[in-house]
């Protein structure tokens, strides 16, 4: 059957068409001149064709060109409206280059989800932490600041070099936080590392959640996992397979790990000034056996719990350089709260644990050998042009002092170190006992009154 559109149906249908695309046509005028009211009085804007989708949902505008009083040029290939143009779900750039002094920015896609307005100023977003960015992800990233810098308020707009990232995605962004975010394909090269000098770097994957505090100058994260990270520059040469920490105290718990971390130690060496390559290479062969590269693993993880008014707090560490040493470290502290203070809310909110107002406590220490103290005093030895064995006696008899001046506890651990470097022992436990932290730092006026206020017992195997 065949259905026919009879003429008292076709006016009020051709009405509707002609509204669409009147309405169409306003957005699309709408959309140009809000461009120009917020770039125009940066410098000189060109604008291709603006256009509306008729009854869509897309609202564009193409080969957008803004030259600026100093020479530098912004253009954008499309700038899409997506959805209700007075709330958009999306804004989109694509094509993005921007050459500014020197500098230059290149951007495959720009897209911003849900940000209130049609047309943005980077420079002045609306975004705070109650009313945060849905999201933002870019594709295709290549800026070049080896010669000058982007006059744009980016993330990494301060970066002095080259960087290139495959892709980017964040969720609930404001100006202090950030309430996820994952990054894929980062590379860098930079003459100027600061104290590290120049180099390169990659980073195939980051993700994080839960950042806050970007406008202070100790930002904290809940959560971030990386995976093989690459650094190579004239005082560093390092990779780390993967880390993965949690942060987030609401649980009760945090823990993390870090495996891998190679440092390139032979590579290094031959990097650094000639006068010091001498004592590095001393050090690496102690560390390393002559192989040159030192490689840490790292594990942690820890708990909190209320009790009662106040709260315990237990961690543990361990750290690992392969052929070389393992360090242990073990805590149980119970601690005092801010009066009127949710345990749980106090330690979730916890980022300066040096601020924890313990009521004392108990640590353990631990150090095994896998290695390097085997390799210590042969090195030593040689370089001072004695024997092994005076070498030995000389350090027994330098513990022994020490143990008279700063008590019998640290003569204890200075003649444990010795006895592993003789080969007499290969694991030192230290327990210690802790006096409350306000009495803790009246010693830290007083360094060598420390040990007396400590239970320490010192153990060799």
């Amino acid at each position: 059957m065949k259905c026919r559109l009879s003429s008292r149906h076709a006016v009020p249908f051709v009405a509707l068409l002609s509204l669409g695309a009147s309405v169409a046509q306003a957005d699309a005028e709408r959309l140009e001149a809000d461009l120009r009211a917020a770039l125009e009085r940066e410098g000189s804007l060109e604008i291709g064709e603006v256009s509306d989708e008729l009854l869509g949902s897309t609202t564009s505008a193409e080969n957008l060109t803004l030259t600026g009083d100093n020479g530098e040029r912004l253009t954008i290939a499309r700038y899409l409206v997506e959805g209700d143009y007075d709330a958009p779900e999306e804004v989109v750039l694509e094509d993005i280059e921007l050459v500014d002094r020197g500098a230059s920015m290149l951007l495959e896609r720009l897209v911003f989800e849900e940000p209130g307005q049609p047309v943005l100023d980077l420079r002045d977003l609306p975004w705070d932490e109650d009313n945060p960015l849905a999201g933002i992800s870019l594709e295709g990233l290549v800026m070049d600041q080896r010669q000058g810098k982007v006059g744009a308020d980016l993330p990494w707009g301060d970066y002095p070099g080259r960087i290139e990232i495959q892709s980017l995605g964040a969720s609930d962004v404001s100006a202090d936080a950030i309430g996820s975010l994952t990054l894929t394909g980062m590379s860098g090269s930079s003459d100027n590392f600061e104290e590290l000098g120049a180099g390169t770097f990659s980073l195939p994957s980051l993700s994080l959640t839960g950042l806050k505090g970007l406008a202070s100058d100790a930002p904290t994260v809940d959560a971030l996992e990386l995976e093989d990270l690459e650094i190579a520059t004239d005082r560093l040469v390092a990779s780390l397979e993967h880390l993965v920490a949690d942060g987030d105290m609401n649980d009760g718990e945090y823990s993390g790990r870090m495996d891998n971390l190679t440092v390139d130690l032979a590579r290094m060496i031959e990097l650094a000034p000639v006068d010091e390559r001498t004592q590095l290479r001393l050090v690496s062969n102690v560390l390393t056996d002559g192989s040159g590269q030192l490689t840490l693993d790292a594990d942690m993880d820890g708990t909190w719990e209320a009790s009662g008014a106040n709260g315990q707090v237990a961690s543990r560490f361990e750290m690992t350089a392969a052929d070389a040493f393992r360090l242990g470290f073990d805590s149980d502290l119970p601690v005092n709260l801010p009066k009127g203070q949710d345990p749980a809310a106090y330690f979730a909110g916890l980022e300066d644990w040096t601020e924890l107002d313990t009521q004392g406590g108990d640590v353990s220490l631990s150090l095994s050998d896998l290695g390097v103290f085997g390799r210590i005093v042969p090195v030593v030895a040689a370089t001072q042009g004695v024997s092994e064995d005076a070498l030995l006696e000389q350090l027994r008899t330098q513990s022994e002092g020490f143990g008279i001046m700063m008590g019998p506890q640290i003569g204890a651990v200075l003649t444990g170190l010795v006895q592993m470097m003789a080969g007499e022992a290969s694991e030192m436990s230290i327990d210690l006992s802790l006096p409350p932290s306000r009495q803790l730092q009246k010693l830290a006026q007083d360094p060598l009154g420390l040990p007396q206020a400590l239970s320490m017992e010192v153990t060799m195997d």
